[in-house]
């Protein structure tokens, strides 16, 4: 498959992959099945990664799928932003804890039909 672009398009294409840390290839792919709305799995197994840019002072959020593949969750991050990404996230995993009664910071949530 093959499309006719100006070099300066070509280029700035490129650019922007490299940017988004992607191949060309994988997001021309990404684009063509969100376009033609092949369904994704809801879940899928992989893990966050936070990357510091030392040079910007600045941070990229990804996720890195078990198969290998790194999609970039949001780019150009400031510290201030996972500062308070972060209380956010602390304070919605302290109010579950006190709703499913956790006492002990080792325990984990126990589906209840398990216990009936």
């Amino acid at each position: 498959m093959s499309a006719k672009m100006p070099v300066t398009e070509v280029s700035l294409f490129k650019d922007f992959c490299q940017r988004k840390g992607v191949t060309p290839a994988a997001l021309i792919r990404e684009l063509i099945l969100r376009e033609m709305e092949v369904p994704m799995p809801h879940t899928v197994a992989g893990r966050n990664r936070i990357v510091y840019e030392r040079g910007q002072d600045r941070f990229t959020w990804a996720v890195e799928l078990d198969n290998g593949q790194v999609v970039e969750v949001l780019g150009d991050v400031s510290p201030e932003f996972l500062e308070e990404l972060g209380r956010m996230v602390n304070d919605g995993l302290d109010e579950r804890a006190a709703f499913i009664g956790k006492g002990r910071e080792n325990s984990v949530g126990v589906p209840s039909g398990m216990l009936r």
